[in-house]
This record gives C-alpha cells, structure tokens and sequence, in this order.
C-alpha cells in the first residue's frame, strides 16, 4: 500500500515536472513568435505605403493662408530635461518654409510616418508638438523611434492644437516664408503625399 502511494507520487511529480518544461519551452519560443508577428506586420504596413495612392488632396482648413496661431508651450530639451522656461520659438525660421508636425508617444500612425519626417526634416525645418504627452513618454518615443525634429514642444494638455484645428495626431501643416499656413494633411505623412504635394508645395515655393 505505501509502495502504490509512494508510486503515485511519483508519477504526479514527473506529470508535473513534464508539464513544466513544456510549459517552459512555450515560454522559449514565444518570444520568436511575436518577433516574427511583429516582422510580418511591418512588411505588410510597408508594403500598403510603398503602394499608397498618388492622388491626394491636402485637408482644407480656416488656418490655410493665415498667420500661425501663437505656440506658448515650453520647448523640450531632448536630452536634458523640459525646459519650463523657454517656449517655443519660430523666429529663428523666419523667411524660411518650415513644417509643424503635431504627434505623441502613443499614436501609433505617428511611428509610420517617423522615418518620412526625418527626411524631410532634411530639406526643410520640421518642429514637433508632442499632443497630450508627457516629458517622460514623448523622451521614450524619440529615443525608441529617433529624433526627427529640429525644435519639440510639449503640449500637455492639448491647448495648442485647438489653435490649430488639431484634434487628432499626427497632423502636419507646411509653413512658408511669410509665415503663413499654405498646407495641412491629417494623419501619417506617408511616402506618396510627400513626394506629390509636399515636396512641389516646397521646391515652388
């Protein structure tokens, strides 16, 4: 009798050892799994922007052809720290077409359009409004996915994006010399949009 118990024992302890390694080797390789999930999601957003329309129209708004609306938002230090006593400032643009891209750490359309603002943070001044953020979170953002700005401001608490129409991100607005609004698109600036309109917008100008 205590030799059957005995061997029970056993028996539940090797299920249970069993049952535990395969559990672990599930734990293995389901970091690869995600991996590769992540991979397949990235080609298939890559490959819908490689054949994204050509024909787009910029977003019509109140603000086309007027001056920007005032930004009194403390400007961000990217490696350092916020900086609360400086705002962002546009006067070192003057007389030049720069764009104002507004994003934030958590808008994931934001991370498609990261590597197309770069480039055109090549040819023209770009300057991010982190939207609704934190410090902390839109640091994060940057450090993970790069800097592609030349000035970021944090808005918060999203004051001033209702200036400028912006209830969404990302939005990106072309601004030319005069320092009037001449071009507005709603959501990510992909690879088409910016060859077809916004380059044009930039060389015509």
């Amino acid at each position: 009798m205590v030799w059957f118990q005995f061997h029970k024992i056993q028996n539940l302890e090797k299920n249970k050892l069993k049952k535990m390694r395969n559990n672990f080797k599930i734990l293995r390789i389901l970091p690869f799994v995600l991996f590769l999930l992540i991979i397949f999601v990235s080609a298939l957003v890559l490959y819908q922007l490689k054949n994204e329309p050509k024909n787009f129209k910029s977003i019509k708004s109140q603000l086309i052809g007027k001056n920007i609306p005032e930004i009194l938002i403390p400007e961000v230090n990217y490696f350092r720290s916020l900086n609360g006593k400086q705002n962002l400032n546009f006067k070192k643009f003057q007389n030049q077409i720069f764009a104002v891209n507004f994003f934030a750490s958590w808008c994931a359309p934001c991370r498609i359009e990261s590597p197309i603002i770069e480039e055109l943070n090549k040819i023209i001044p770009v300057v991010g409004v982190a939207y609704k953020d934190k410090f902390n979170d839109t640091k994060s953002f940057l450090n993970d996915f790069g800097n592609p700005y030349k000035m970021i401001g944090l808005d918060e608490y999203g004051k001033v994006a209702i200036e400028w129409g912006v209830y969404g991100v990302p939005e990106t607005f072309l601004i030319n010399k005069k320092g009037k609004i001449i071009y507005r698109h709603a959501g990510p600036l992909l690879y088409n949009t910016f060859k077809f309109e916004v380059l044009p917008l930039i060389q015509e100008k």
